[in-house]
C-alpha cells in the first residue's frame, strides 16, 4: 500500500491525507522520512485534513521502486 500511496504523489504538491491512504499507513511513511506532513487546519471542509508531500528521500524512493 506504501507504494500506492507515493505512486499517486507528485513533486513539490501537497495532497489531503483522506485522498491518499488510511492514516497509520501515512503516519508509517512520516516516520520513515519518505513524507513531510503539514497541518491543513486553516483550511474548511475535508481538506481540513493533514497535508503531506514527498520528501527528498521520498522522491528518490519513488525514483528507484516504483516505475
Amino acid at each position: 500500500m506504501a507504494d500506492q500511496i507515493l505512486e499517486k504523489m507528485k513533486k513539490g504538491v501537497y495532497y489531503p491525507g483522506n485522498h491518499l491512504g488510511k492514516k497509520q499507513e501515512l503516519k508509517n511513511l512520516v516516520d520513515k522520512g519518505y513524507l513531510h506532513r503539514m497541518d491543513g487546519s486553516f483550511l474548511c471542509g475535508p481538506d481540513s485534513e493533514p497535508n503531506f508531500r514527498l520528501t527528498d528521500k521520498g522522491i528518490l524512493y519513488k525514483k528507484r521502486k516504483i516505475k
